[in-house]
């Protein structure tokens, strides 16, 4: 008879917001009578993965597996078994429900699709090794907060606590999990997996079915939150936030009893369908919602419709976001850069063309509005089992070998794409056309797409932010002068004063505070002078001078060149800088209202 508690540790890379999934799933554990504990692997460097084994000495490891990280991750499982053969591996998440065999190879139990119940049925010895396909849902425990934020206290102190809602959506975008259904994977199936899904999925079931939260459920944690860990701001992470308007129904409840239990404002996810129900955004508003993310993708109705599966009209995005912004909320637009270009049934568009569209979108929507708070953009990682990478490997955009499924897709959306790209569009014969070479791009122009496209996605939130700033990215884009902080800050300079001169008053405003980041630039203490980084701070006035809260942006950039660039200034610290100064001293500030610069 065992004396101590069965012990598991649960494991994903690391992130800045909390992994979710793993939180719930510890609460599951707690409840099972297990001992807990946490690892995230920083940089897929695994060494202090196998010194909190050797510490712990777990029963079971499991592991967060998304497509991007399950290489490393497989390496390390496979050294666990040499070293500690007894120990079960467990693997979840999107990449072992894509592939469920493969990861089966590399682990004792590979869960598909939400994992509640199976995590359960193992932990209590009641399942033999293998893969659990989809099963019926069950509730969501409640959260192990506590051993998580006691071994990781810098996200106890964030001011930004994550909670999610529910699980799965009712949206079909074709580049999300939680449209992919049992088709999208039947290469991946062996006959008999495919029989046991069938008992519980119908033809176009979908893998990551809803499950949605009580209230109380909700209420109980974000209460916790709020006594016992700093909190600023809740964000709910669902896909699409307040479906629940009926009378009683979830928002209705949180605008009776959010501010007086919880009293944290919130940020939330929505779609632009969506804000046409004012009643929502009534109870968003009295419920304690500030800010809001709705995500654009791409400003081409075209490519909405017949590549994203996002059927919305320009009219639906420009209203939706003047309603937002007219109740003083602010929003964060999302967007995908490097979509596959060049099938649609009528021309679009395309590559850097189609890239800028997208950002004019953005500065459109400023000039008409005065919204977005905030334009995140990310490029294109066409993971295998989702709509949009079937889409992107029958045009021709993309193809990997059967043993090698995005071997190449990264682990962030921050990188450059992996995709090709015709030179022009050809129209849904593009499928039968896409042997042929002469329609491509030439391996000389589709790296110089690449780079075009890696560096808008770095600067997007910049030039999203600067009036016409669709043609200042146009300029120096396609320049061939090779891109530098000076080039950016002299172009910047100049657009600037050009709009200013022809009555720009957000042009005038920016300008205005250029002397102010100067002097920041001057007089901060960091033992710069004289050095690379002082004089690229220097070139850059103009750039954090276009920025909302510049001078935030600007002394995080120097504390990220120190942190992560030993004193370097990379592009992509300055874009990183850059995104999380947005999100936090201006797009999650509750104490500024910050739409305009």
């Amino acid at each position: 008879m065992r004396l101590n508690k069965p012990r598991i540790l649960f494991c994903a890379s690391y992130s800045a917001i909390e992994p979710l999934g793993l939180l719930y799933l510890a609460g599951l554990a707690r409840d099972e009578g297990y001992d807990r504990r946490f690892h995230l692997v920083k940089d897929h460097d695994f060494e202090s993965f196998f010194d909190d084994i050797d510490d712990f000495r777990p029963d079971y490891v499991g592991f967060n597996l998304y497509t991007g990280n399950h290489y490393q991750v497989f390496h390390a499982f496979r050294r666990l078994k040499r070293s500690h053969p007894t120990i079960q591996t467990i693997v979840g998440g999107p990449h072992a429900t894509y592939f469920p065999v493969d990861a089966s190879n590399q682990a004792d139990f590979v869960v598909m699709s939400e994992g509640f119940s199976a995590l359960r049925q193992i932990l209590q010895g009641n399942t033999q090794p293998g893969i659990s396909p989809p099963g019926p849902s069950e509730s969501f425990p409640h959260p192990d907060r506590e051993t998580f934020y006691r071994q990781y206290p810098e996200h106890a102190k964030s001011k930004i606590k994550s909670v999610i809602t529910m699980t799965g959506c009712p949206y079909t975008c074709t580049y999300c999990y939680n449209s992919s259904t049992s088709a999208e994977i039947k290469h991946n199936l062996t006959s008999d997996l495919a029989t046991r899904m069938a008992q519980f999925l119908s033809k176009n079931g979908r893998l990551f079915p809803n499950n949605v939260r009580s209230f109380d459920s909700v209420l109980q944690e974000t209460k916790e939150i709020s006594e016992k860990w700093p909190a600023e701001v809740i964000y709910f992470q669902d896909d699409v936030f307040g479906f629940d308007i009926k009378e009683n129904g979830f928002l209705e409840n949180m605008a009776k009893t959010w501010p007086r239990e919880v009293g944290v404002p919130y940020h939330a996810q929505m779609r632009w369908e969506m804000t046409k129900q004012q009643k929502r955004l009534d109870l968003i508003q009295e419920s304690g919602g500030f800010g809001l993310t709705l995500a654009i993708e791409s400003s081409i109705p075209e490519i909405r419709r017949h590549v994203l599966d996002r059927p919305m009209a320009d009219e639906l995005i420009f209203n939706g976001m003047q309603s937002v912004i007219d109740r003083g909320l602010k929003i964060r637009t999302e967007q995908i850069t490097g979509l596959p270009y060049g099938a649609t049934p009528t021309p679009t568009p395309m590559n850097l063309d189609a890239d800028l569209h997208l950002l004019e979108h953005n500065v459109q929507l400023r000039e008409a509005t005065n919204g977005p708070t905030m334009a995140w953009a990310s490029t294109l990682a066409p993971y295998v089992g989702t709509k949009l990478a079937t889409y992107c490997r029958d045009n021709g955009h993309y193809y990997s070998n059967p043993g090698e499924q995005n071997h190449d897709v990264p682990d962030t959306f921050f990188e450059r794409s992996v995709l090709r790209f015709p030179k022009e569009w050809i129209g849904p014969t593009l499928m039968d056309k896409k042997t042929d070479t002469s329609i491509w791009l030439s391996e000389e122009d589709l790296e110089l797409y690449r780079d075009r496209n890696a560096e808008l996605r770095r600067k997007f939130n910049f030039f999203a932010g600067i009036p016409k700033g669709h043609l200042l990215a146009s300029n120096y884009l396609r320049s061939d002068k090779p891109y530098s902080y000076k080039r950016l800050g002299e172009e910047t300079k100049q657009h600037l004063k050009m709009l200013a001169r022809k009555g720009y008053s957000q042009a005038l405003k920016m300008l205005d505070s250029v002397h102010h980041i100067e002097q920041v630039v001057s007089v901060t203490d960091t033992g710069l002078k004289d050095s690379d980084l002082q004089t690229q701070l220097e070139q850059l006035v103009y750039y954090f001078a276009g920025l909302p809260n510049g001078a935030s942006a600007l002394n995080r950039t120097i504390d990220y060149s120190w942190k992560y660039g030993r004193g370097k200034l990379t592009p992509n610290i300055l874009s990183d800088a850059t995104r999380h100064s947005l999100y936090e001293d201006v797009l999650y500030s509750v104490t500024t209202n910050t739409n305009t610069n």
